[in-house]
């Protein structure tokens, strides 16, 4: 079941690779104005989506024209293993539609611990300037694995409420991404691609935009795979997002998602094949679904 996962990797795994006993790079760099954060809250030991933005004088940038490179350093290693680089490569631009650029990158973590992480961004027509970033690589995966079954869950849809607009907090909400429950998915012998977000109360302005991305993929792939949209709130849905502690849907609980949006692609089989923390875009995912369509996983 999993030479799967290990499949789609690598087909995707384009960067961080490991460097043996290579130190890091002298390349002078002016004083940084540009500052990496972490798009993503759940790291773990094996392959992961690793997306950093970039800010720029305390705004967020979307410019596909600007070159990032990561290195890696395990920072709970010796002495040597700490200045030592244990991966370093180009990370890909997706910000296409999003409110701001994502510069992704696919590392496979061996070990469990803090991790250092050297970004060097260089802006157009600019000297490069470096961010640094440390993060926390957990043993195990708190959220559904790549390779486990996805957890079935009766999820609403048209045929069980035909209101959208108490299943979704989308304003203009897509039918064709509330036609089956994440329960029926499974059992139906399709691949699946099913989206967690609130659209209308996304802490991060990224889950209208996916959403959107999510209903133009079911466009070019609906008759070959399913489509799913879930709704993070309880109906109503602004009464949900003030009570304290938020009142979340039954399928956040039980795929044990803290955050969202969160896209989940899973073989026809119901296996998780590849999943996705913060914004999507159709530049990331098609190139993984057609790969998904072309071997029948």
């Amino acid at each position: 079941m999993q030479r799967w996962w290990r499949i789609l990797y690598g087909v995707i795994i384009v960067g961080l690779v490991g460097c043996g006993a290579a130190t890091p790079t002298a390349t002078p760099v002016v004083k940084s104005r540009v500052q990496a954060v972490l798009a993503a809250s759940n790291l773990v030991v094996g392959p992961n989506r690793l997306p950093i933005g970039l800010i720029v004088d305390g705004s967020p940038i979307n410019d596909p024209k600007v070159q990032v490179k990561l290195r890696l350093y395990y920072l709970d290693g010796t002495d040597a293993e700490k200045t030592q680089v244990a991966g370093e490569g180009s990370a890909e631009y997706f910000g296409q539609g999003l409110p701001a650029g994502i510069y992704v990158t696919y590392p496979d973590f061996k070990q469990a611990g803090d991790w250092g992480v050297e970004v060097e961004a260089t802006l157009p027509g600019q000297t490069p300037t470096v961010s640094t970033l440390r993060l926390s690589v957990l043993a195990q995966d708190p959220t559904p694995a790549l390779g486990s079954k996805a957890i079935a869950v009766d999820t609403p849809t048209v045929k069980t409420n035909p209101d959208l607009s108490q299943i979704s907090s989308d304003p203009k909400p897509n039918p064709a991404l509330y036609q089956l429950s994440i329960a029926d998915a499974i059992k139906s012998g399709k691949p699946t691609a099913i989206l967690f977000g609130t659209p209308g109360f996304c802490k991060t302005a990224t889950c209208g935009p996916s959403v959107t991305v999510l209903g133009s993929l079911q466009k070019t792939y609906g008759d070959k795979m399913n489509f799913i949209h879930v709704e993070v709130y309880k109906f109503p849905f602004s009464e949900s997002v003030q009570a304290n502690p938020p009142l979340l849907v039954p399928a956040m609980s039980e795929w044990r998602l803290q955050s969202e949006p969160w896209l989940f692609l899973l073989g026809k089989d119901g296996t998780i094949v590849n999943k996705y923390e913060g914004g999507i875009t159709t530049e990331e995912l098609g190139p993984m679904i057609d790969t998904i369509l072309s071997q029948g996983i």
